[in-house]
């Protein structure tokens, strides 16, 4: 009965101790039962999928990654910003009085100033070398340099050319002047089917005769119109001034299909397209 009693006021004075050894060994016994557990299921799924059969299944088609490729080459070079004409972002639109008290509304910026201006007529000036005849000093050339710089060269006339001779005729331009040397004859000499020139500056070789003159574009002439103010500029060569809009205008170039204009105050070129 003693011992019962001690053994009682023991477990009094250990119980704490008693019901931590409880614990810890009920909590053994739950993790090796769960580590039975696990095993046992671990071995009935591998049972279940080594039965399985494996199916074919049809790829998926490619990724079409052709838009998202355009949109990262556009966004690698964006178009530019366009803050001139027909944008007004920092291009006001000019409100223009006609010399008639017209109101111009310029919202194209085209509608005054050089590139209002319209070409009418674009005509060649040409050089035209013509074999006239015979005579006892040599042989007569007519010669027509339309572009010579000053105007009392640019009518046609006649020269004797000797064989083998040079000659120079006054009226040329400091681009093509005219020196011209006689170097072969072809056919009888009295009555020639052929005269060879040579331009000595370029050493160039032009052939004529009584049916096939020679003829070359040095340069042209420009009719013009600026509708604006009605105004027409006729015959105008290059290095001519013209006036309209309150500014002069230099003609600084004209081919065959068109007109370069310079600005005389901001030296602004402006190239005027002849219209088909």
């Amino acid at each position: 009965m003693d011992k019962l009693k001690k053994f009682l006021e023991l477990g009094k004075l250990h119980y704490e101790k008693v019901l931590l050894v409880l614990v810890v060994l009920g909590l053994g016994v739950a993790v090796g039962f769960l580590y039975y557990l696990t095993g046992k299921v671990q071995e009935e799924a591998s049972q279940i999928t080594g039965t399985y059969e494996k199916k074919k299944v049809k790829a998926p088609p490619p990724l079409d990654l052709t838009p998202y490729r355009a949109a990262l080459a556009f966004a690698k070079n964006p178009p530019g910003v366009q803050l001139s004409l027909p944008h007004k972002v920092f291009t006001a639109v000019k409100w223009v009085r006609a010399q008639d008290g017209r109101i111009i509304v310029d919202r194209s910026g085209k509608s005054v100033g050089p590139d209002a201006l319209k070409i009418d007529v674009l005509k060649a000036l040409n050089t035209v070398v013509r074999f006239v005849g015979s005579s006892p000093d040599g042989y007569v050339v007519e010669f027509l340099a339309e572009a010579a710089d000053r105007p009392e060269f640019r009518k046609a006339r006649s020269f004797t050319m000797p064989v083998e001779d040079k000659i120079r005729i006054p009226g040329g331009t400091a681009k093509n002047p005219n020196q011209l040397w006689l170097r072969e004859v072809k056919g009888a000499k009295e009555t020639p089917d052929q005269l060879v020139f040579e331009i000595t500056e370029t050493k160039e070789r032009i052939t004529i005769s009584k049916d096939k003159a020679f003829v070359r574009a040095d340069a042209y002439l420009a009719d013009l119109t600026y509708p604006p103010e009605n105004r027409q500029f006729k015959g105008l060569r290059r290095d001519a001034v013209i006036s309209f809009g309150g500014e002069e205008y230099k003609i600084v170039e004209i081919t065959e299909n068109e007109v370069v204009i310079s600005n005389r105050l901001n030296e602004k070129k402006t190239r005027l397209k002849r219209t088909p």
